[in-house]
């Protein structure tokens, strides 16, 4: 099967016409209808019917029809990358975090006369995605201790591995209009009280871990989830603006104090959570994301 032939076959779907089809593609009506019996010849089926109107897809054409309409976007999209003259791209998955968005403004600053960059969020399941699929080149994730085995299975069958950098505990991240603003500290027993936010399911989520670490003192199922979101920017107004709060872990940005927003750490919380990155087995990492990578060891050496 050709690409020419996809072409043909919805040029032709889209006008109803083989004639028009012919005209839309600079050909004859008679090399259009070579190429749709060619085509039809090789999937061994009939895509069109004929009836007063011209011709119309038959079932198997229009289950045909969206694939093949799908194929012909991305080999435009292919082509286009290929004619284009681009700049270097440096492309990161991870979770919503300002610290990272920060160190990575930082480097685009140094860079962004040769390079192009690029930050997507996700769960876990989707950033080690994104560095699987050569999306982005690298992962930055933390995974719990207990769980850390059962993550690098995961991820070995994506032909990743995982490189850790350090350990942290967790916080919660509160703002202004927070009833406990004006305290440094909080115990688990006290999460209860809380109304926490809560973005997407993930198996791998600090929550998840909440009745271990806290010996008991807090249970996932008590604790108020008032709002779900995945959107960066509603949780930073809902912590700005509201008595909600977040969960997460201990490596807060030192711009959120001057957004209003605070992390309280958590009494007797031990560093469970071992931050790290992701990426395809044998691949060189480049400067730049071994640039991000010594930006978030110092930064936690530095607190």
């Amino acid at each position: 099967m050709e690409i020419k032939q996809l072409e043909y076959f919805v040029a032709t779907a889209d006008h109803g016409s083989l004639n028009r089809a012919a005209e839309r593609l600079y050909t004859s009506q008679p090399n259009v209808s070579k190429v749709i019996a060619a085509l039809e010849k090789e999937i061994g089926v009939q895509l069109f019917k004929r009836n007063n109107r011209g011709i119309e897809l038959t079932e198997h054409g229009k289950m045909l029809y969206g694939h093949a309409a799908s194929i012909l976007k991305s080999s435009d999209i292919i082509l286009s990358m290929a004619q284009k003259q681009t700049r270097r791209s440096f492309s990161v998955s991870g979770y919503q975090s300002s610290l990272i968005a920060r160190f990575m403004a930082e480097i685009y600053e140094g860079k962004k006369n040769e390079l192009k960059l690029e930050y997507r969020e996700g769960v876990v399941e989707e950033i080690t995605d994104n560095v699987a699929d050569h999306i982005s080149e690298i992962g930055i994730v933390y995974i719990a201790k207990d769980q850390i085995c059962c993550f690098r299975h995961i991820i070995g069958h994506k032909k990743l591995e995982f490189h850790p950098l350090f350990q942290r505990g967790i916080c919660i991240y509160i703002g202004s209009k927070h009833p406990l603003y004006n305290r440094d500290s909080i115990d688990f027993s006290e999460l209860t009280d809380l109304k926490f936010m809560q973005g997407k399911e993930d198996f791998f989520a600090i929550e998840n871990h909440i009745e271990k670490i806290s010996g008991g003192a807090a249970h996932l199922e008590n604790l108020n989830t008032a709002f779900y979101t995945n959107s960066d920017y509603m949780i930073h107004n809902l912590l700005k603006n509201t008595d909600v709060c977040c969960m997460g872990i201990d490596l807060v940005s030192r711009d959120y104090e001057n957004q209003g927003i605070k992390a309280l750490k958590v009494n007797n919380c031990q560093h469970f959570l071992t931050l790290g990155y992701v990426n395809r087995k044998k691949d060189e990492l480049s400067e730049e994301s071994k640039m991000l990578i010594e930006k978030l060891v110092s930064y936690n050496e530095s607190l």
